[in-house]
């Protein structure tokens, strides 16, 4: 009778769940992440010493599984970013639905008997982005839902080696060690509108109200940037927030049109603005009352030979067209959302928008400073 209480003492403790719960990061060393024709072979290609400084925008990005089944990927706004994506190699902004997805946390559930750990939701994911079961992404609309890694713990479960088979019999290996949970900033999110085609009166002030401020009429008034546009930085916790810029403490207020693709779907009788709010951010300059980009907006008008996107409307490929040294280029759709991140971007360059959905996009230079609204897949 002693020796099977003390074997179902063994076997409860091998199933805890408290063997993975935490927070992990890859560890500082060469080999923390390679491939190779076998379990445990990482012959095809590892990282190298180096390679934690050069991709240190993906060596700090941490996993967190706690004792909830929740599973949380911080990549504090920057990870490393790979040509399948449709971008240059290198550190960049997250790219959905690879971003870790703050606003709906992913969920895991961990098999300690079989050694396994499943993570679940659209881009959940350990290691890198592109590996799966049997297989690599070969573009961001391929991914996901679910994902199984074969996991063993060393140095007292402060180590965590993480396997995974993909096509021909190759695995990745991913050595990861427990750290500490990051401590998250809230995002700071810059709002901007363009009051150039507004036809009231601006006696004291632009202002920016929403549940986040408790719609407060007077309390966040928009710095005048000039040319119309008046713009805002404002520090949020993440989540989804319902806002419109209004005039002079509500003597006058936005009209949006219900259904446009900023506007909120609740029905509370108001149609707002709305926005997903998850990383740093500056949001395109829209117009008052719209969705879009006035028609002659800031860094438009009378700029045509200095920013210019073409062919317009697109199909597979744009060209942006500027002077000066290559610049960083974002493609946003209408809800600010980023859907594609170009790195040190040269003008005259193809960009691959075939992975994209049909509809407008904002395409932005210069940390937002130039912008073009281009119709894709008309």
């Amino acid at each position: 009778m002693k020796k099977i209480f003390t074997l179902s003492l063994l076997l409860c403790s091998t199933l805890s769940f408290g063997q993975i719960e935490g927070t992990w990061r890859l560890a500082d060393q060469a080999g923390a992440l390679g491939v190779g024709p076998g379990q445990g072979d990482i012959s095809w290609w590892s990282n190298s010493l180096p390679d934690v400084t050069t991709r240190a925008c993906l060596f700090d990005d941490s996993i967190t599984f706690d004792a909830s089944g929740v599973m949380t990927h911080y990549m504090d706004g920057s990870t490393w970013l790979e040509g399948w994506q449709g971008v240059t190699e290198g550190c960049g902004t997250p790219i959905a639905p690879h971003d870790g997805n703050p606003a709906s946390p992913y969920t895991y559930s961990f098999d300690a008997a079989a050694g396994t750990v499943t993570v679940n939701g659209l881009g959940a994911h350990i290691g890198l982005a592109k590996v799966y079961n049997l297989g690599e992404l070969a573009s961001p609309a391929d991914a996901v839902s679910t994902i199984t890694y074969i996991v063993a713990f060393s140095n007292n479960d402060n180590n965590m080696t993480v396997d995974i088979e993909i096509a021909g019999g190759g695995f990745w290996r991913f050595e990861y060690e427990r750290t500490i949970a990051p401590v998250v900033v809230d995002p700071i999110v810059t709002f901007s509108v363009d009051m150039s085609e507004y036809t009231g009166t601006i006696g004291t002030a632009v202002n920016l109200s929403g549940d986040f401020n408790g719609w407060c009429g007077d309390c966040a008034p928009m710095t005048d940037m000039g040319g119309g546009v008046y713009e805002l930085a404002v520090q949020m916790p993440a989540g989804t927030y319902q806002y419109k810029f209004s005039v002079d403490n509500w003597t006058d207020q936005e009209a949006l049109t219900p259904g446009d693709v900023c506007v909120d779907t609740i029905s509370d009788g108001f149609d707002n603005r709305i926005y997903t709010v998850t990383v740093d951010e500056t949001l395109p300059v829209v117009c008052w009352n719209s969705c879009d980009a006035c028609a002659l907006g800031l860094n438009e008008m009378g700029n045509a030979e200095l920013f210019q996107v073409v062919p317009n409307p697109a199909n597979d490929q744009v060209v942006v067209n500027f002077e000066g040294n290559a610049q960083d280029l974002t493609i946003l759709d209408l809800s600010g959302r980023v859907v594609k991140t170009i790195n040190a971007y040269t003008s005259g360059a193809a960009i691959d928008v075939s992975d994209l959905d049909s509809g407008m996009f904002i395409v932005t230079i210069n940390k937002g400073a130039k912008y073009s609204t281009v119709l894709l897949k008309e």
